[in-house]
């Protein structure tokens, strides 16, 4: 593993607490499938919503394991002296799980969860999107952070 790689477990739940979107790499019978998606993570398990219809939605269902990565801290870093030191510093977490569908108060849970990551407090739901709006867990079965200064 290199040096600015780790599996710290603490490392990788800073990243994510602080990113603001995970990029879930997915694939199906039409091929690699990549989208950037609103997430709050709790412990070892990632929750996301969806429509229930869609490519992504289709994905997830399948309970096909699937990969994340985010990204935290992106600055560019200059250089006058070649081209070869131009580059990033960032803080970047990439992983694999497993997605599976929530019901009931799992659902309503995983949509607090998003509500408050992103609002900073619970609020009231429109009754209406409810019905048509999945929400998802992915159990993390891997995941490493990389730092780069």
């Amino acid at each position: 593993m290199r040096k600015s790689v780790t599996e710290d477990k603490s490392v990788v739940a800073d990243i994510l607490d602080k990113a603001e979107v995970v990029w879930l790499a997915l694939a199906d019978d039409e091929g690699p499938y990549c989208v950037p998606v609103n997430f709050a993570v709790q412990g070892d398990t990632l929750f996301l919503h969806s429509g229930k219809k869609g490519r992504k939605a289709a994905c997830l269902d399948s309970g096909a394991p699937l990969a994340f990565s985010a990204a935290v801290d992106v600055r560019f870093k200059t250089s006058d002296e070649n081209a070869c030191k131009l580059g990033y510093r960032f803080r970047s977490v990439m992983g694999c799980g497993v997605p599976r569908l929530l019901t009931g108060d799992e659902k309503m849970r995983a949509l607090d969860l998003l509500t408050l990551k992103y609002a900073g407090r619970t609020m009231p739901y429109n009754e209406k999107y409810l019905p048509v709006t999945a929400a998802y867990a992915i159990d993390i079965t891997s995941a490493t952070a990389r730092i780069k200064e």
